[in-house]
């Protein structure tokens, strides 16, 4: 499993003074980036010529975030199917422990040229097995 810590800021809440819903996407991708990086570091997605591509995102809202939180951002569950991978990413609250918010993340990787679906090879899952160890 890996993790991303971020400090909530100011910036990311709205009137309501908590962290509104459309930025829990960017929080989300921001820890996907992080868990992605070794592999963008050594171009495998470029070698390989794959495009990362999400194409359907669930979240359930537990609790709310809210300024000067420091949250960690849990990468787990992957699950990998002939042409999509799934993964959950988890919003634990520092403090607390308490899971603030779940999401189930969907994506796919298409041949960057042309730009369709291909099949989720050996390769890639070991790649992403690799990734999620710590």
């Amino acid at each position: 499993m890996k993790v991303t810590s971020i400090r909530i800021r100011g910036y990311h809440c709205d009137a309501y003074g908590h962290v509104n819903n459309a930025r829990y996407l960017e929080l989300l991708e921001e820890a996907r980036w992080k868990f992605l990086e070794p592999a963008v570091q050594d171009r495998f997605f470029e070698k390989e010529q794959l495009l990362f591509i999400v194409v359907n995102i669930n979240i359930a809202f537990k609790k709310p975030l809210l300024p000067h939180q420091l949250i960690h951002i849990h990468v787990k569950e992957m699950e990998f199917k002939n042409r999509s991978i799934s993964m959950v990413q988890e919003i634990i609250d520092d403090e607390s422990k308490a899971l603030c918010s779940r999401a189930e993340i969907q994506f796919i990787l298409l041949d960057a040229e042309n730009h369709k679906p291909v099949p989720v090879s050996d390769e890639i899952i070991s790649k992403f097995n690799q990734l999620i160890r710590p």
